[in-house]
């Protein structure tokens, strides 16, 4: 485990990460759920976040940090368990869609063009 400051390398870093320490924002929760990692949530604020929250660990593809002085201790036990560690990153894996922009850019022009001079 390496704890960084600010990055410009997110993508590559998560990418290689078996689990992402973080709030379960839309665009974090995307991009950790695309690359097939665990995430340990911290701290979803009410709304959304809560609601991601929710989403992840009802479909078996997180974990709940409600206390972080429980962090080391939450974070040393899933990674001595390979087999729950696996099954985590498989959900995870099923719920991400890695290519949703290229599904949606493909939909979009498929689409019928308006006819020549209509409104």
């Amino acid at each position: 485990m390496k704890i960084l400051g600010f990055t410009d390398r997110i993508d590559e870093l998560m990418a290689v990460a078996d689990v992402v320490v973080s709030k379960p924002g839309g665009l974090t929760t995307s991009e950790v759920l695309a690359v097939g990692a665990v995430m340990a949530i911290v701290n979803p604020i009410p709304g959304q976040e809560s609601r991601n929250s929710d989403f992840l660990l009802e479909n078996g593809a997180a974990i709940k940090i409600n206390n972080l002085s429980t962090l080391p201790y939450k974070l040393s036990a899933l990674l001595r368990d390979p087999g729950r560690l696996a099954r985590l990153k498989e959900n995870a894996r099923n719920l991400g869609r890695p290519d949703a922009a290229m599904e949606i850019a493909r939909k979009a022009l498929e689409w019928p063009k308006p006819a020549a001079g209509g409104g």
